[in-house]
């Protein structure tokens, strides 16, 4: 048997992989440290914690979780690794696959690397809360991203000391409800430790508080479907008045000017123009066209699917700032021309994705080919709102209360559409994904359904192309997902390093 520590290469290669910025997230890439006098002071500190918001989540926002989109039946693509998402045929040799598991795993080895290094190399000029706050925030991240894991990959390994890396420590997986109770674990660790609000300074602005280990409680307990404690955790929340809804649903995804707007719980920050892998890099496969970039990506990897574009109601707001059809018009792009105008060209039509798109490179500060410093959305207001409705709506076929119709309302008509007088778990499945569409939900969603429920949504998806520049005509196409469907494979590659992943998971011991 291979020696089971093979598992951790990849990892170590990040374990000293650290912020020393004294500006949120503008930091330089250099990824080796001295660590014996590192912590001399609040600044070094906060810096060390910056850098858990971006860099380590790369590959698993390069394309990964878009991917989940593809999967869920949101959007379609060519590009083979993708067209296995769409298909149904995901195998552990993809390559999105593989980059997710190692960008999650690089999210749990930094914030483990964190947690070992403020115990140890702290200076006498630091301040206590100051430590603390940063160790919540690793805390926060360590659970952000094993939540992710357990719902992509089942019972994954729980890493969480220093030893399981440097050591020659037999990894098994552990049991889902032990990965489980370990995310609840951290989010409540680091609610703690976390601050009530943040500031404004530059090493501030964007970090969660604790109103964010809330939000993301909510999210764990309405995936476990523990409606009580859902509904505990979003009304927190809503009663800290922290967050609200901004007007203009667009502005938060195509315009960094802004980014951790009143909305936003919890966001990765990027940094554009000063590395690959600081930035993001989401808008080069998602814009439809390198009209809109006016560089040479635009790729159009990322194609919204005739299902979505279906999905919407008229007049929902949301649509034009999510996806272009053939004559919308955007003003605030291609801003030199005058605007961008959707041409039906092409096979297919021009039809694309508008979120995350931010524009042309050229026009933009903080964004260069690849890289723009534009958020990705991790939680935000609207979805606690809807997870409220959703708990207190519990297991009922349909509620009228008048909490569960004001959040939800309040997310519907935001998006121009009247509101409800009675709402059922169909209707708020059916608005989260036209609210959370390329944040990485909705294939969640249906995971968390009734199996032949959810069975029967994707069977009856269409996921084929148009087949005329009018978009009047379909070659349909339809996938009929299986039981084995719902988890998606541990990467060959790991499997190989540490044959004992392969073996039956264990239970944790906490």
């Amino acid at each position: 048997m291979k020696n089971s520590t093979k598992y951790f290469v990849l990892l170590i290669a990040v374990f000293f992989t650290v912020s020393c910025s004294t500006e949120f997230l503008d930091n330089p890439p250099e990824d080796k440290l001295v660590l014996d006098n590192f912590y001399t002071s609040d600044g070094q500190v906060l810096g060390s914690g910056s850098g858990l918001y971006g860099r380590p989540w790369f590959y698993f926002n390069e394309k990964f979780v878009y991917g989940l989109d593809t999967y869920a039946g949101n959007s379609v693509g060519a590009y083979s690794d993708l067209a296995q998402f769409e298909n149904f045929s995901v195998n552990s040799t993809n390559q999105f696959v593989f980059e997710g598991w190692q960008s999650l795993f690089n999210v749990v080895a930094q914030s483990n690397t964190l947690l070992n290094n403020l115990e140890k190399n702290v200076g006498p000029a630091t301040t206590p809360e100051v430590v603390e706050r940063v160790k919540g925030e690793a805390y926060f991240m360590r659970a952000t991203a094993y939540f992710y894991l357990v719902r992509i990959f089942g019972a994954v390994p729980i890493l969480n000391k220093i030893e399981q890396y440097t050591d020659k420590v037999p990894t098994y997986r552990n049991n889902v409800e032990d990965v489980y109770k370990f995310i609840i674990n951290d989010y409540n660790e680091a609610y703690k430790r976390l601050p009530l609000v943040t500031g404004n300074s530059s090493l501030e602005r964007g970090r969660v508080i604790k109103s964010a280990c809330d939000g993301m409680l909510a999210k764990v307990y309405i995936t476990l479907k523990d409606y009580p404690n859902a509904k505990i955790h979003s009304e927190n929340v809503i009663r800290s008045g922290d967050y609200s809804l901004i007007d203009d649903y667009g502005l938060m995804f195509n315009s960094p000017a802004n980014n951790n707007s009143r909305e936003s719980i919890f966001s990765l920050q990027w940094v554009g123009c000063v590395g690959y892998g600081y930035g993001n890099a989401a808008q080069s496969y998602i814009t439809p066209t390198s009209e809109i970039t006016g560089d040479y990506t635009g790729w159009k990897t990322f194609v919204p699917s005739i299902d979505l574009r279906n999905a919407y109601e008229e007049n929902d707001k949301r649509r034009k700032s999510t996806i272009m059809l053939p004559g919308d018009f955007y003003p605030e792009l291609v801003t030199k021309k005058g605007g961008y105008t959707v041409s039906p060209g092409g096979f297919g039509g021009s039809m694309g994705f508008r979120k995350y798109v931010i524009g042309s490179t050229a026009e933009f500060v903080g964004a260069c080919p690849q890289q723009t410093n534009q958020n990705t959305t991790m939680l935000r207001y609207a979805e606690v709102l809807l997870i409220h409705a959703e708990a207190i709506l519990g297991n009922s076929s349909s509620t009228a209360s008048a909490d569960a119709l004001g959040s939800f309302n309040k997310v519907r008509t935001r998006a121009g559409l009247p509101a409800k007088t009675s709402i059922t778990k169909s209707d708020i499945f059916k608005e989260r994904r036209l609210e959370l569409v390329l944040e990485g939900d909705y294939w969640f969603d249906l995971v968390r359904r009734d199996r032949a429920e959810a069975i029967n949504i994707i069977s009856n998806q269409e996921r084929g192309a148009y087949s005329n520049i009018a978009l009047l005509e379909v070659n349909s196409k339809k996938v009929v997902p299986t039981e084995n469907s719902f988890l998606i494979p541990i990467p060959a590659s790991e499997l190989d390093a540490n044959p004992l992943l392969r073996e039956t998971p264990v239970p944790f011991q906490f």
